[in-house]
């Protein structure tokens, strides 16, 4: 959705990157599969980023068989990429909040650095392990993990992008089209032609 969309470009400018790549899952290991199918939810994506040249996919979670990993991907991003070059995984709040979940957590400090994107009314989850682990490897500024490969955690303060993946399939369900600032007409389109989330 448009949120999503608007939080890769202003991320992109805010650290001056030529491109941000956004790595659609093909089974997430924490949640139950999602409704429309992986090439489903390639095609929305790839319409959801036409136009916007500092967006890119990164297709590799849909071709990998069984739960889709991030410490995977990382790992196989740093081998392409080489030991030099810094790797930024960027996440949300609610990912990070339940990162203690994710397969071998701890590790994807070996691959790249970690940023966490909140929002104006994000609030911090208080787990003393998750908040221990992020204040060993944290440093002030997102900008900062530019300047080393890996290691490093720091999180970036977004603006207000009000849109939820929720919100938007419970429009669909009750039959309101969201609107462009919700969700790019392209895409909304391709849904209907799918007859996705309860569309008929």
């Amino acid at each position: 959705h448009e949120g999503h969309v608007c939080s890769a470009i202003e991320l992109a400018k805010h650290l001056a990157v030529e491109t941000v790549k956004l790595v659609p899952n093909n089974q997430p290991a924490h949640r139950q599969r999602p409704t429309a199918t992986a090439k489903q939810r390639a095609k929305m994506l790839s319409l959801a980023i036409e136009g916007h040249g500092e967006l890119a996919m990164d297709t590799r979670e849909l071709k990998r068989q069984g739960p889709s990993y991030s410490l995977l991907t990382m790992a196989e991003v740093r081998q392409e990429i080489g030991p030099v070059m810094p790797l930024i995984w960027c996440m949300g709040m609610d990912a990070f909040a339940g990162l203690q979940q994710w397969h071998r957590w701890q590790e994807l400090l070996d691959y790249g650095h970690v940023l966490v994107l909140t929002r104006p009314a994000s609030s911090w989850p208080q787990d003393p392990e998750l908040l221990t682990w992020y204040a060993t490897h944290k440093v002030d500024e997102a900008k900062q993990l530019l300047a080393s490969p890996s290691g490093q955690v720091a999180h970036l303060k977004l603006g207000q992008h009000a849109v939820s993946a929720t919100q938007i399939r419970q429009q669909l369900r009750l039959g309101q089209k969201p609107n462009a600032t919700e969700l790019a007409p392209a895409v909304a389109q391709y849904i209907a032609s799918q007859s996705l989330y309860g569309i008929n």
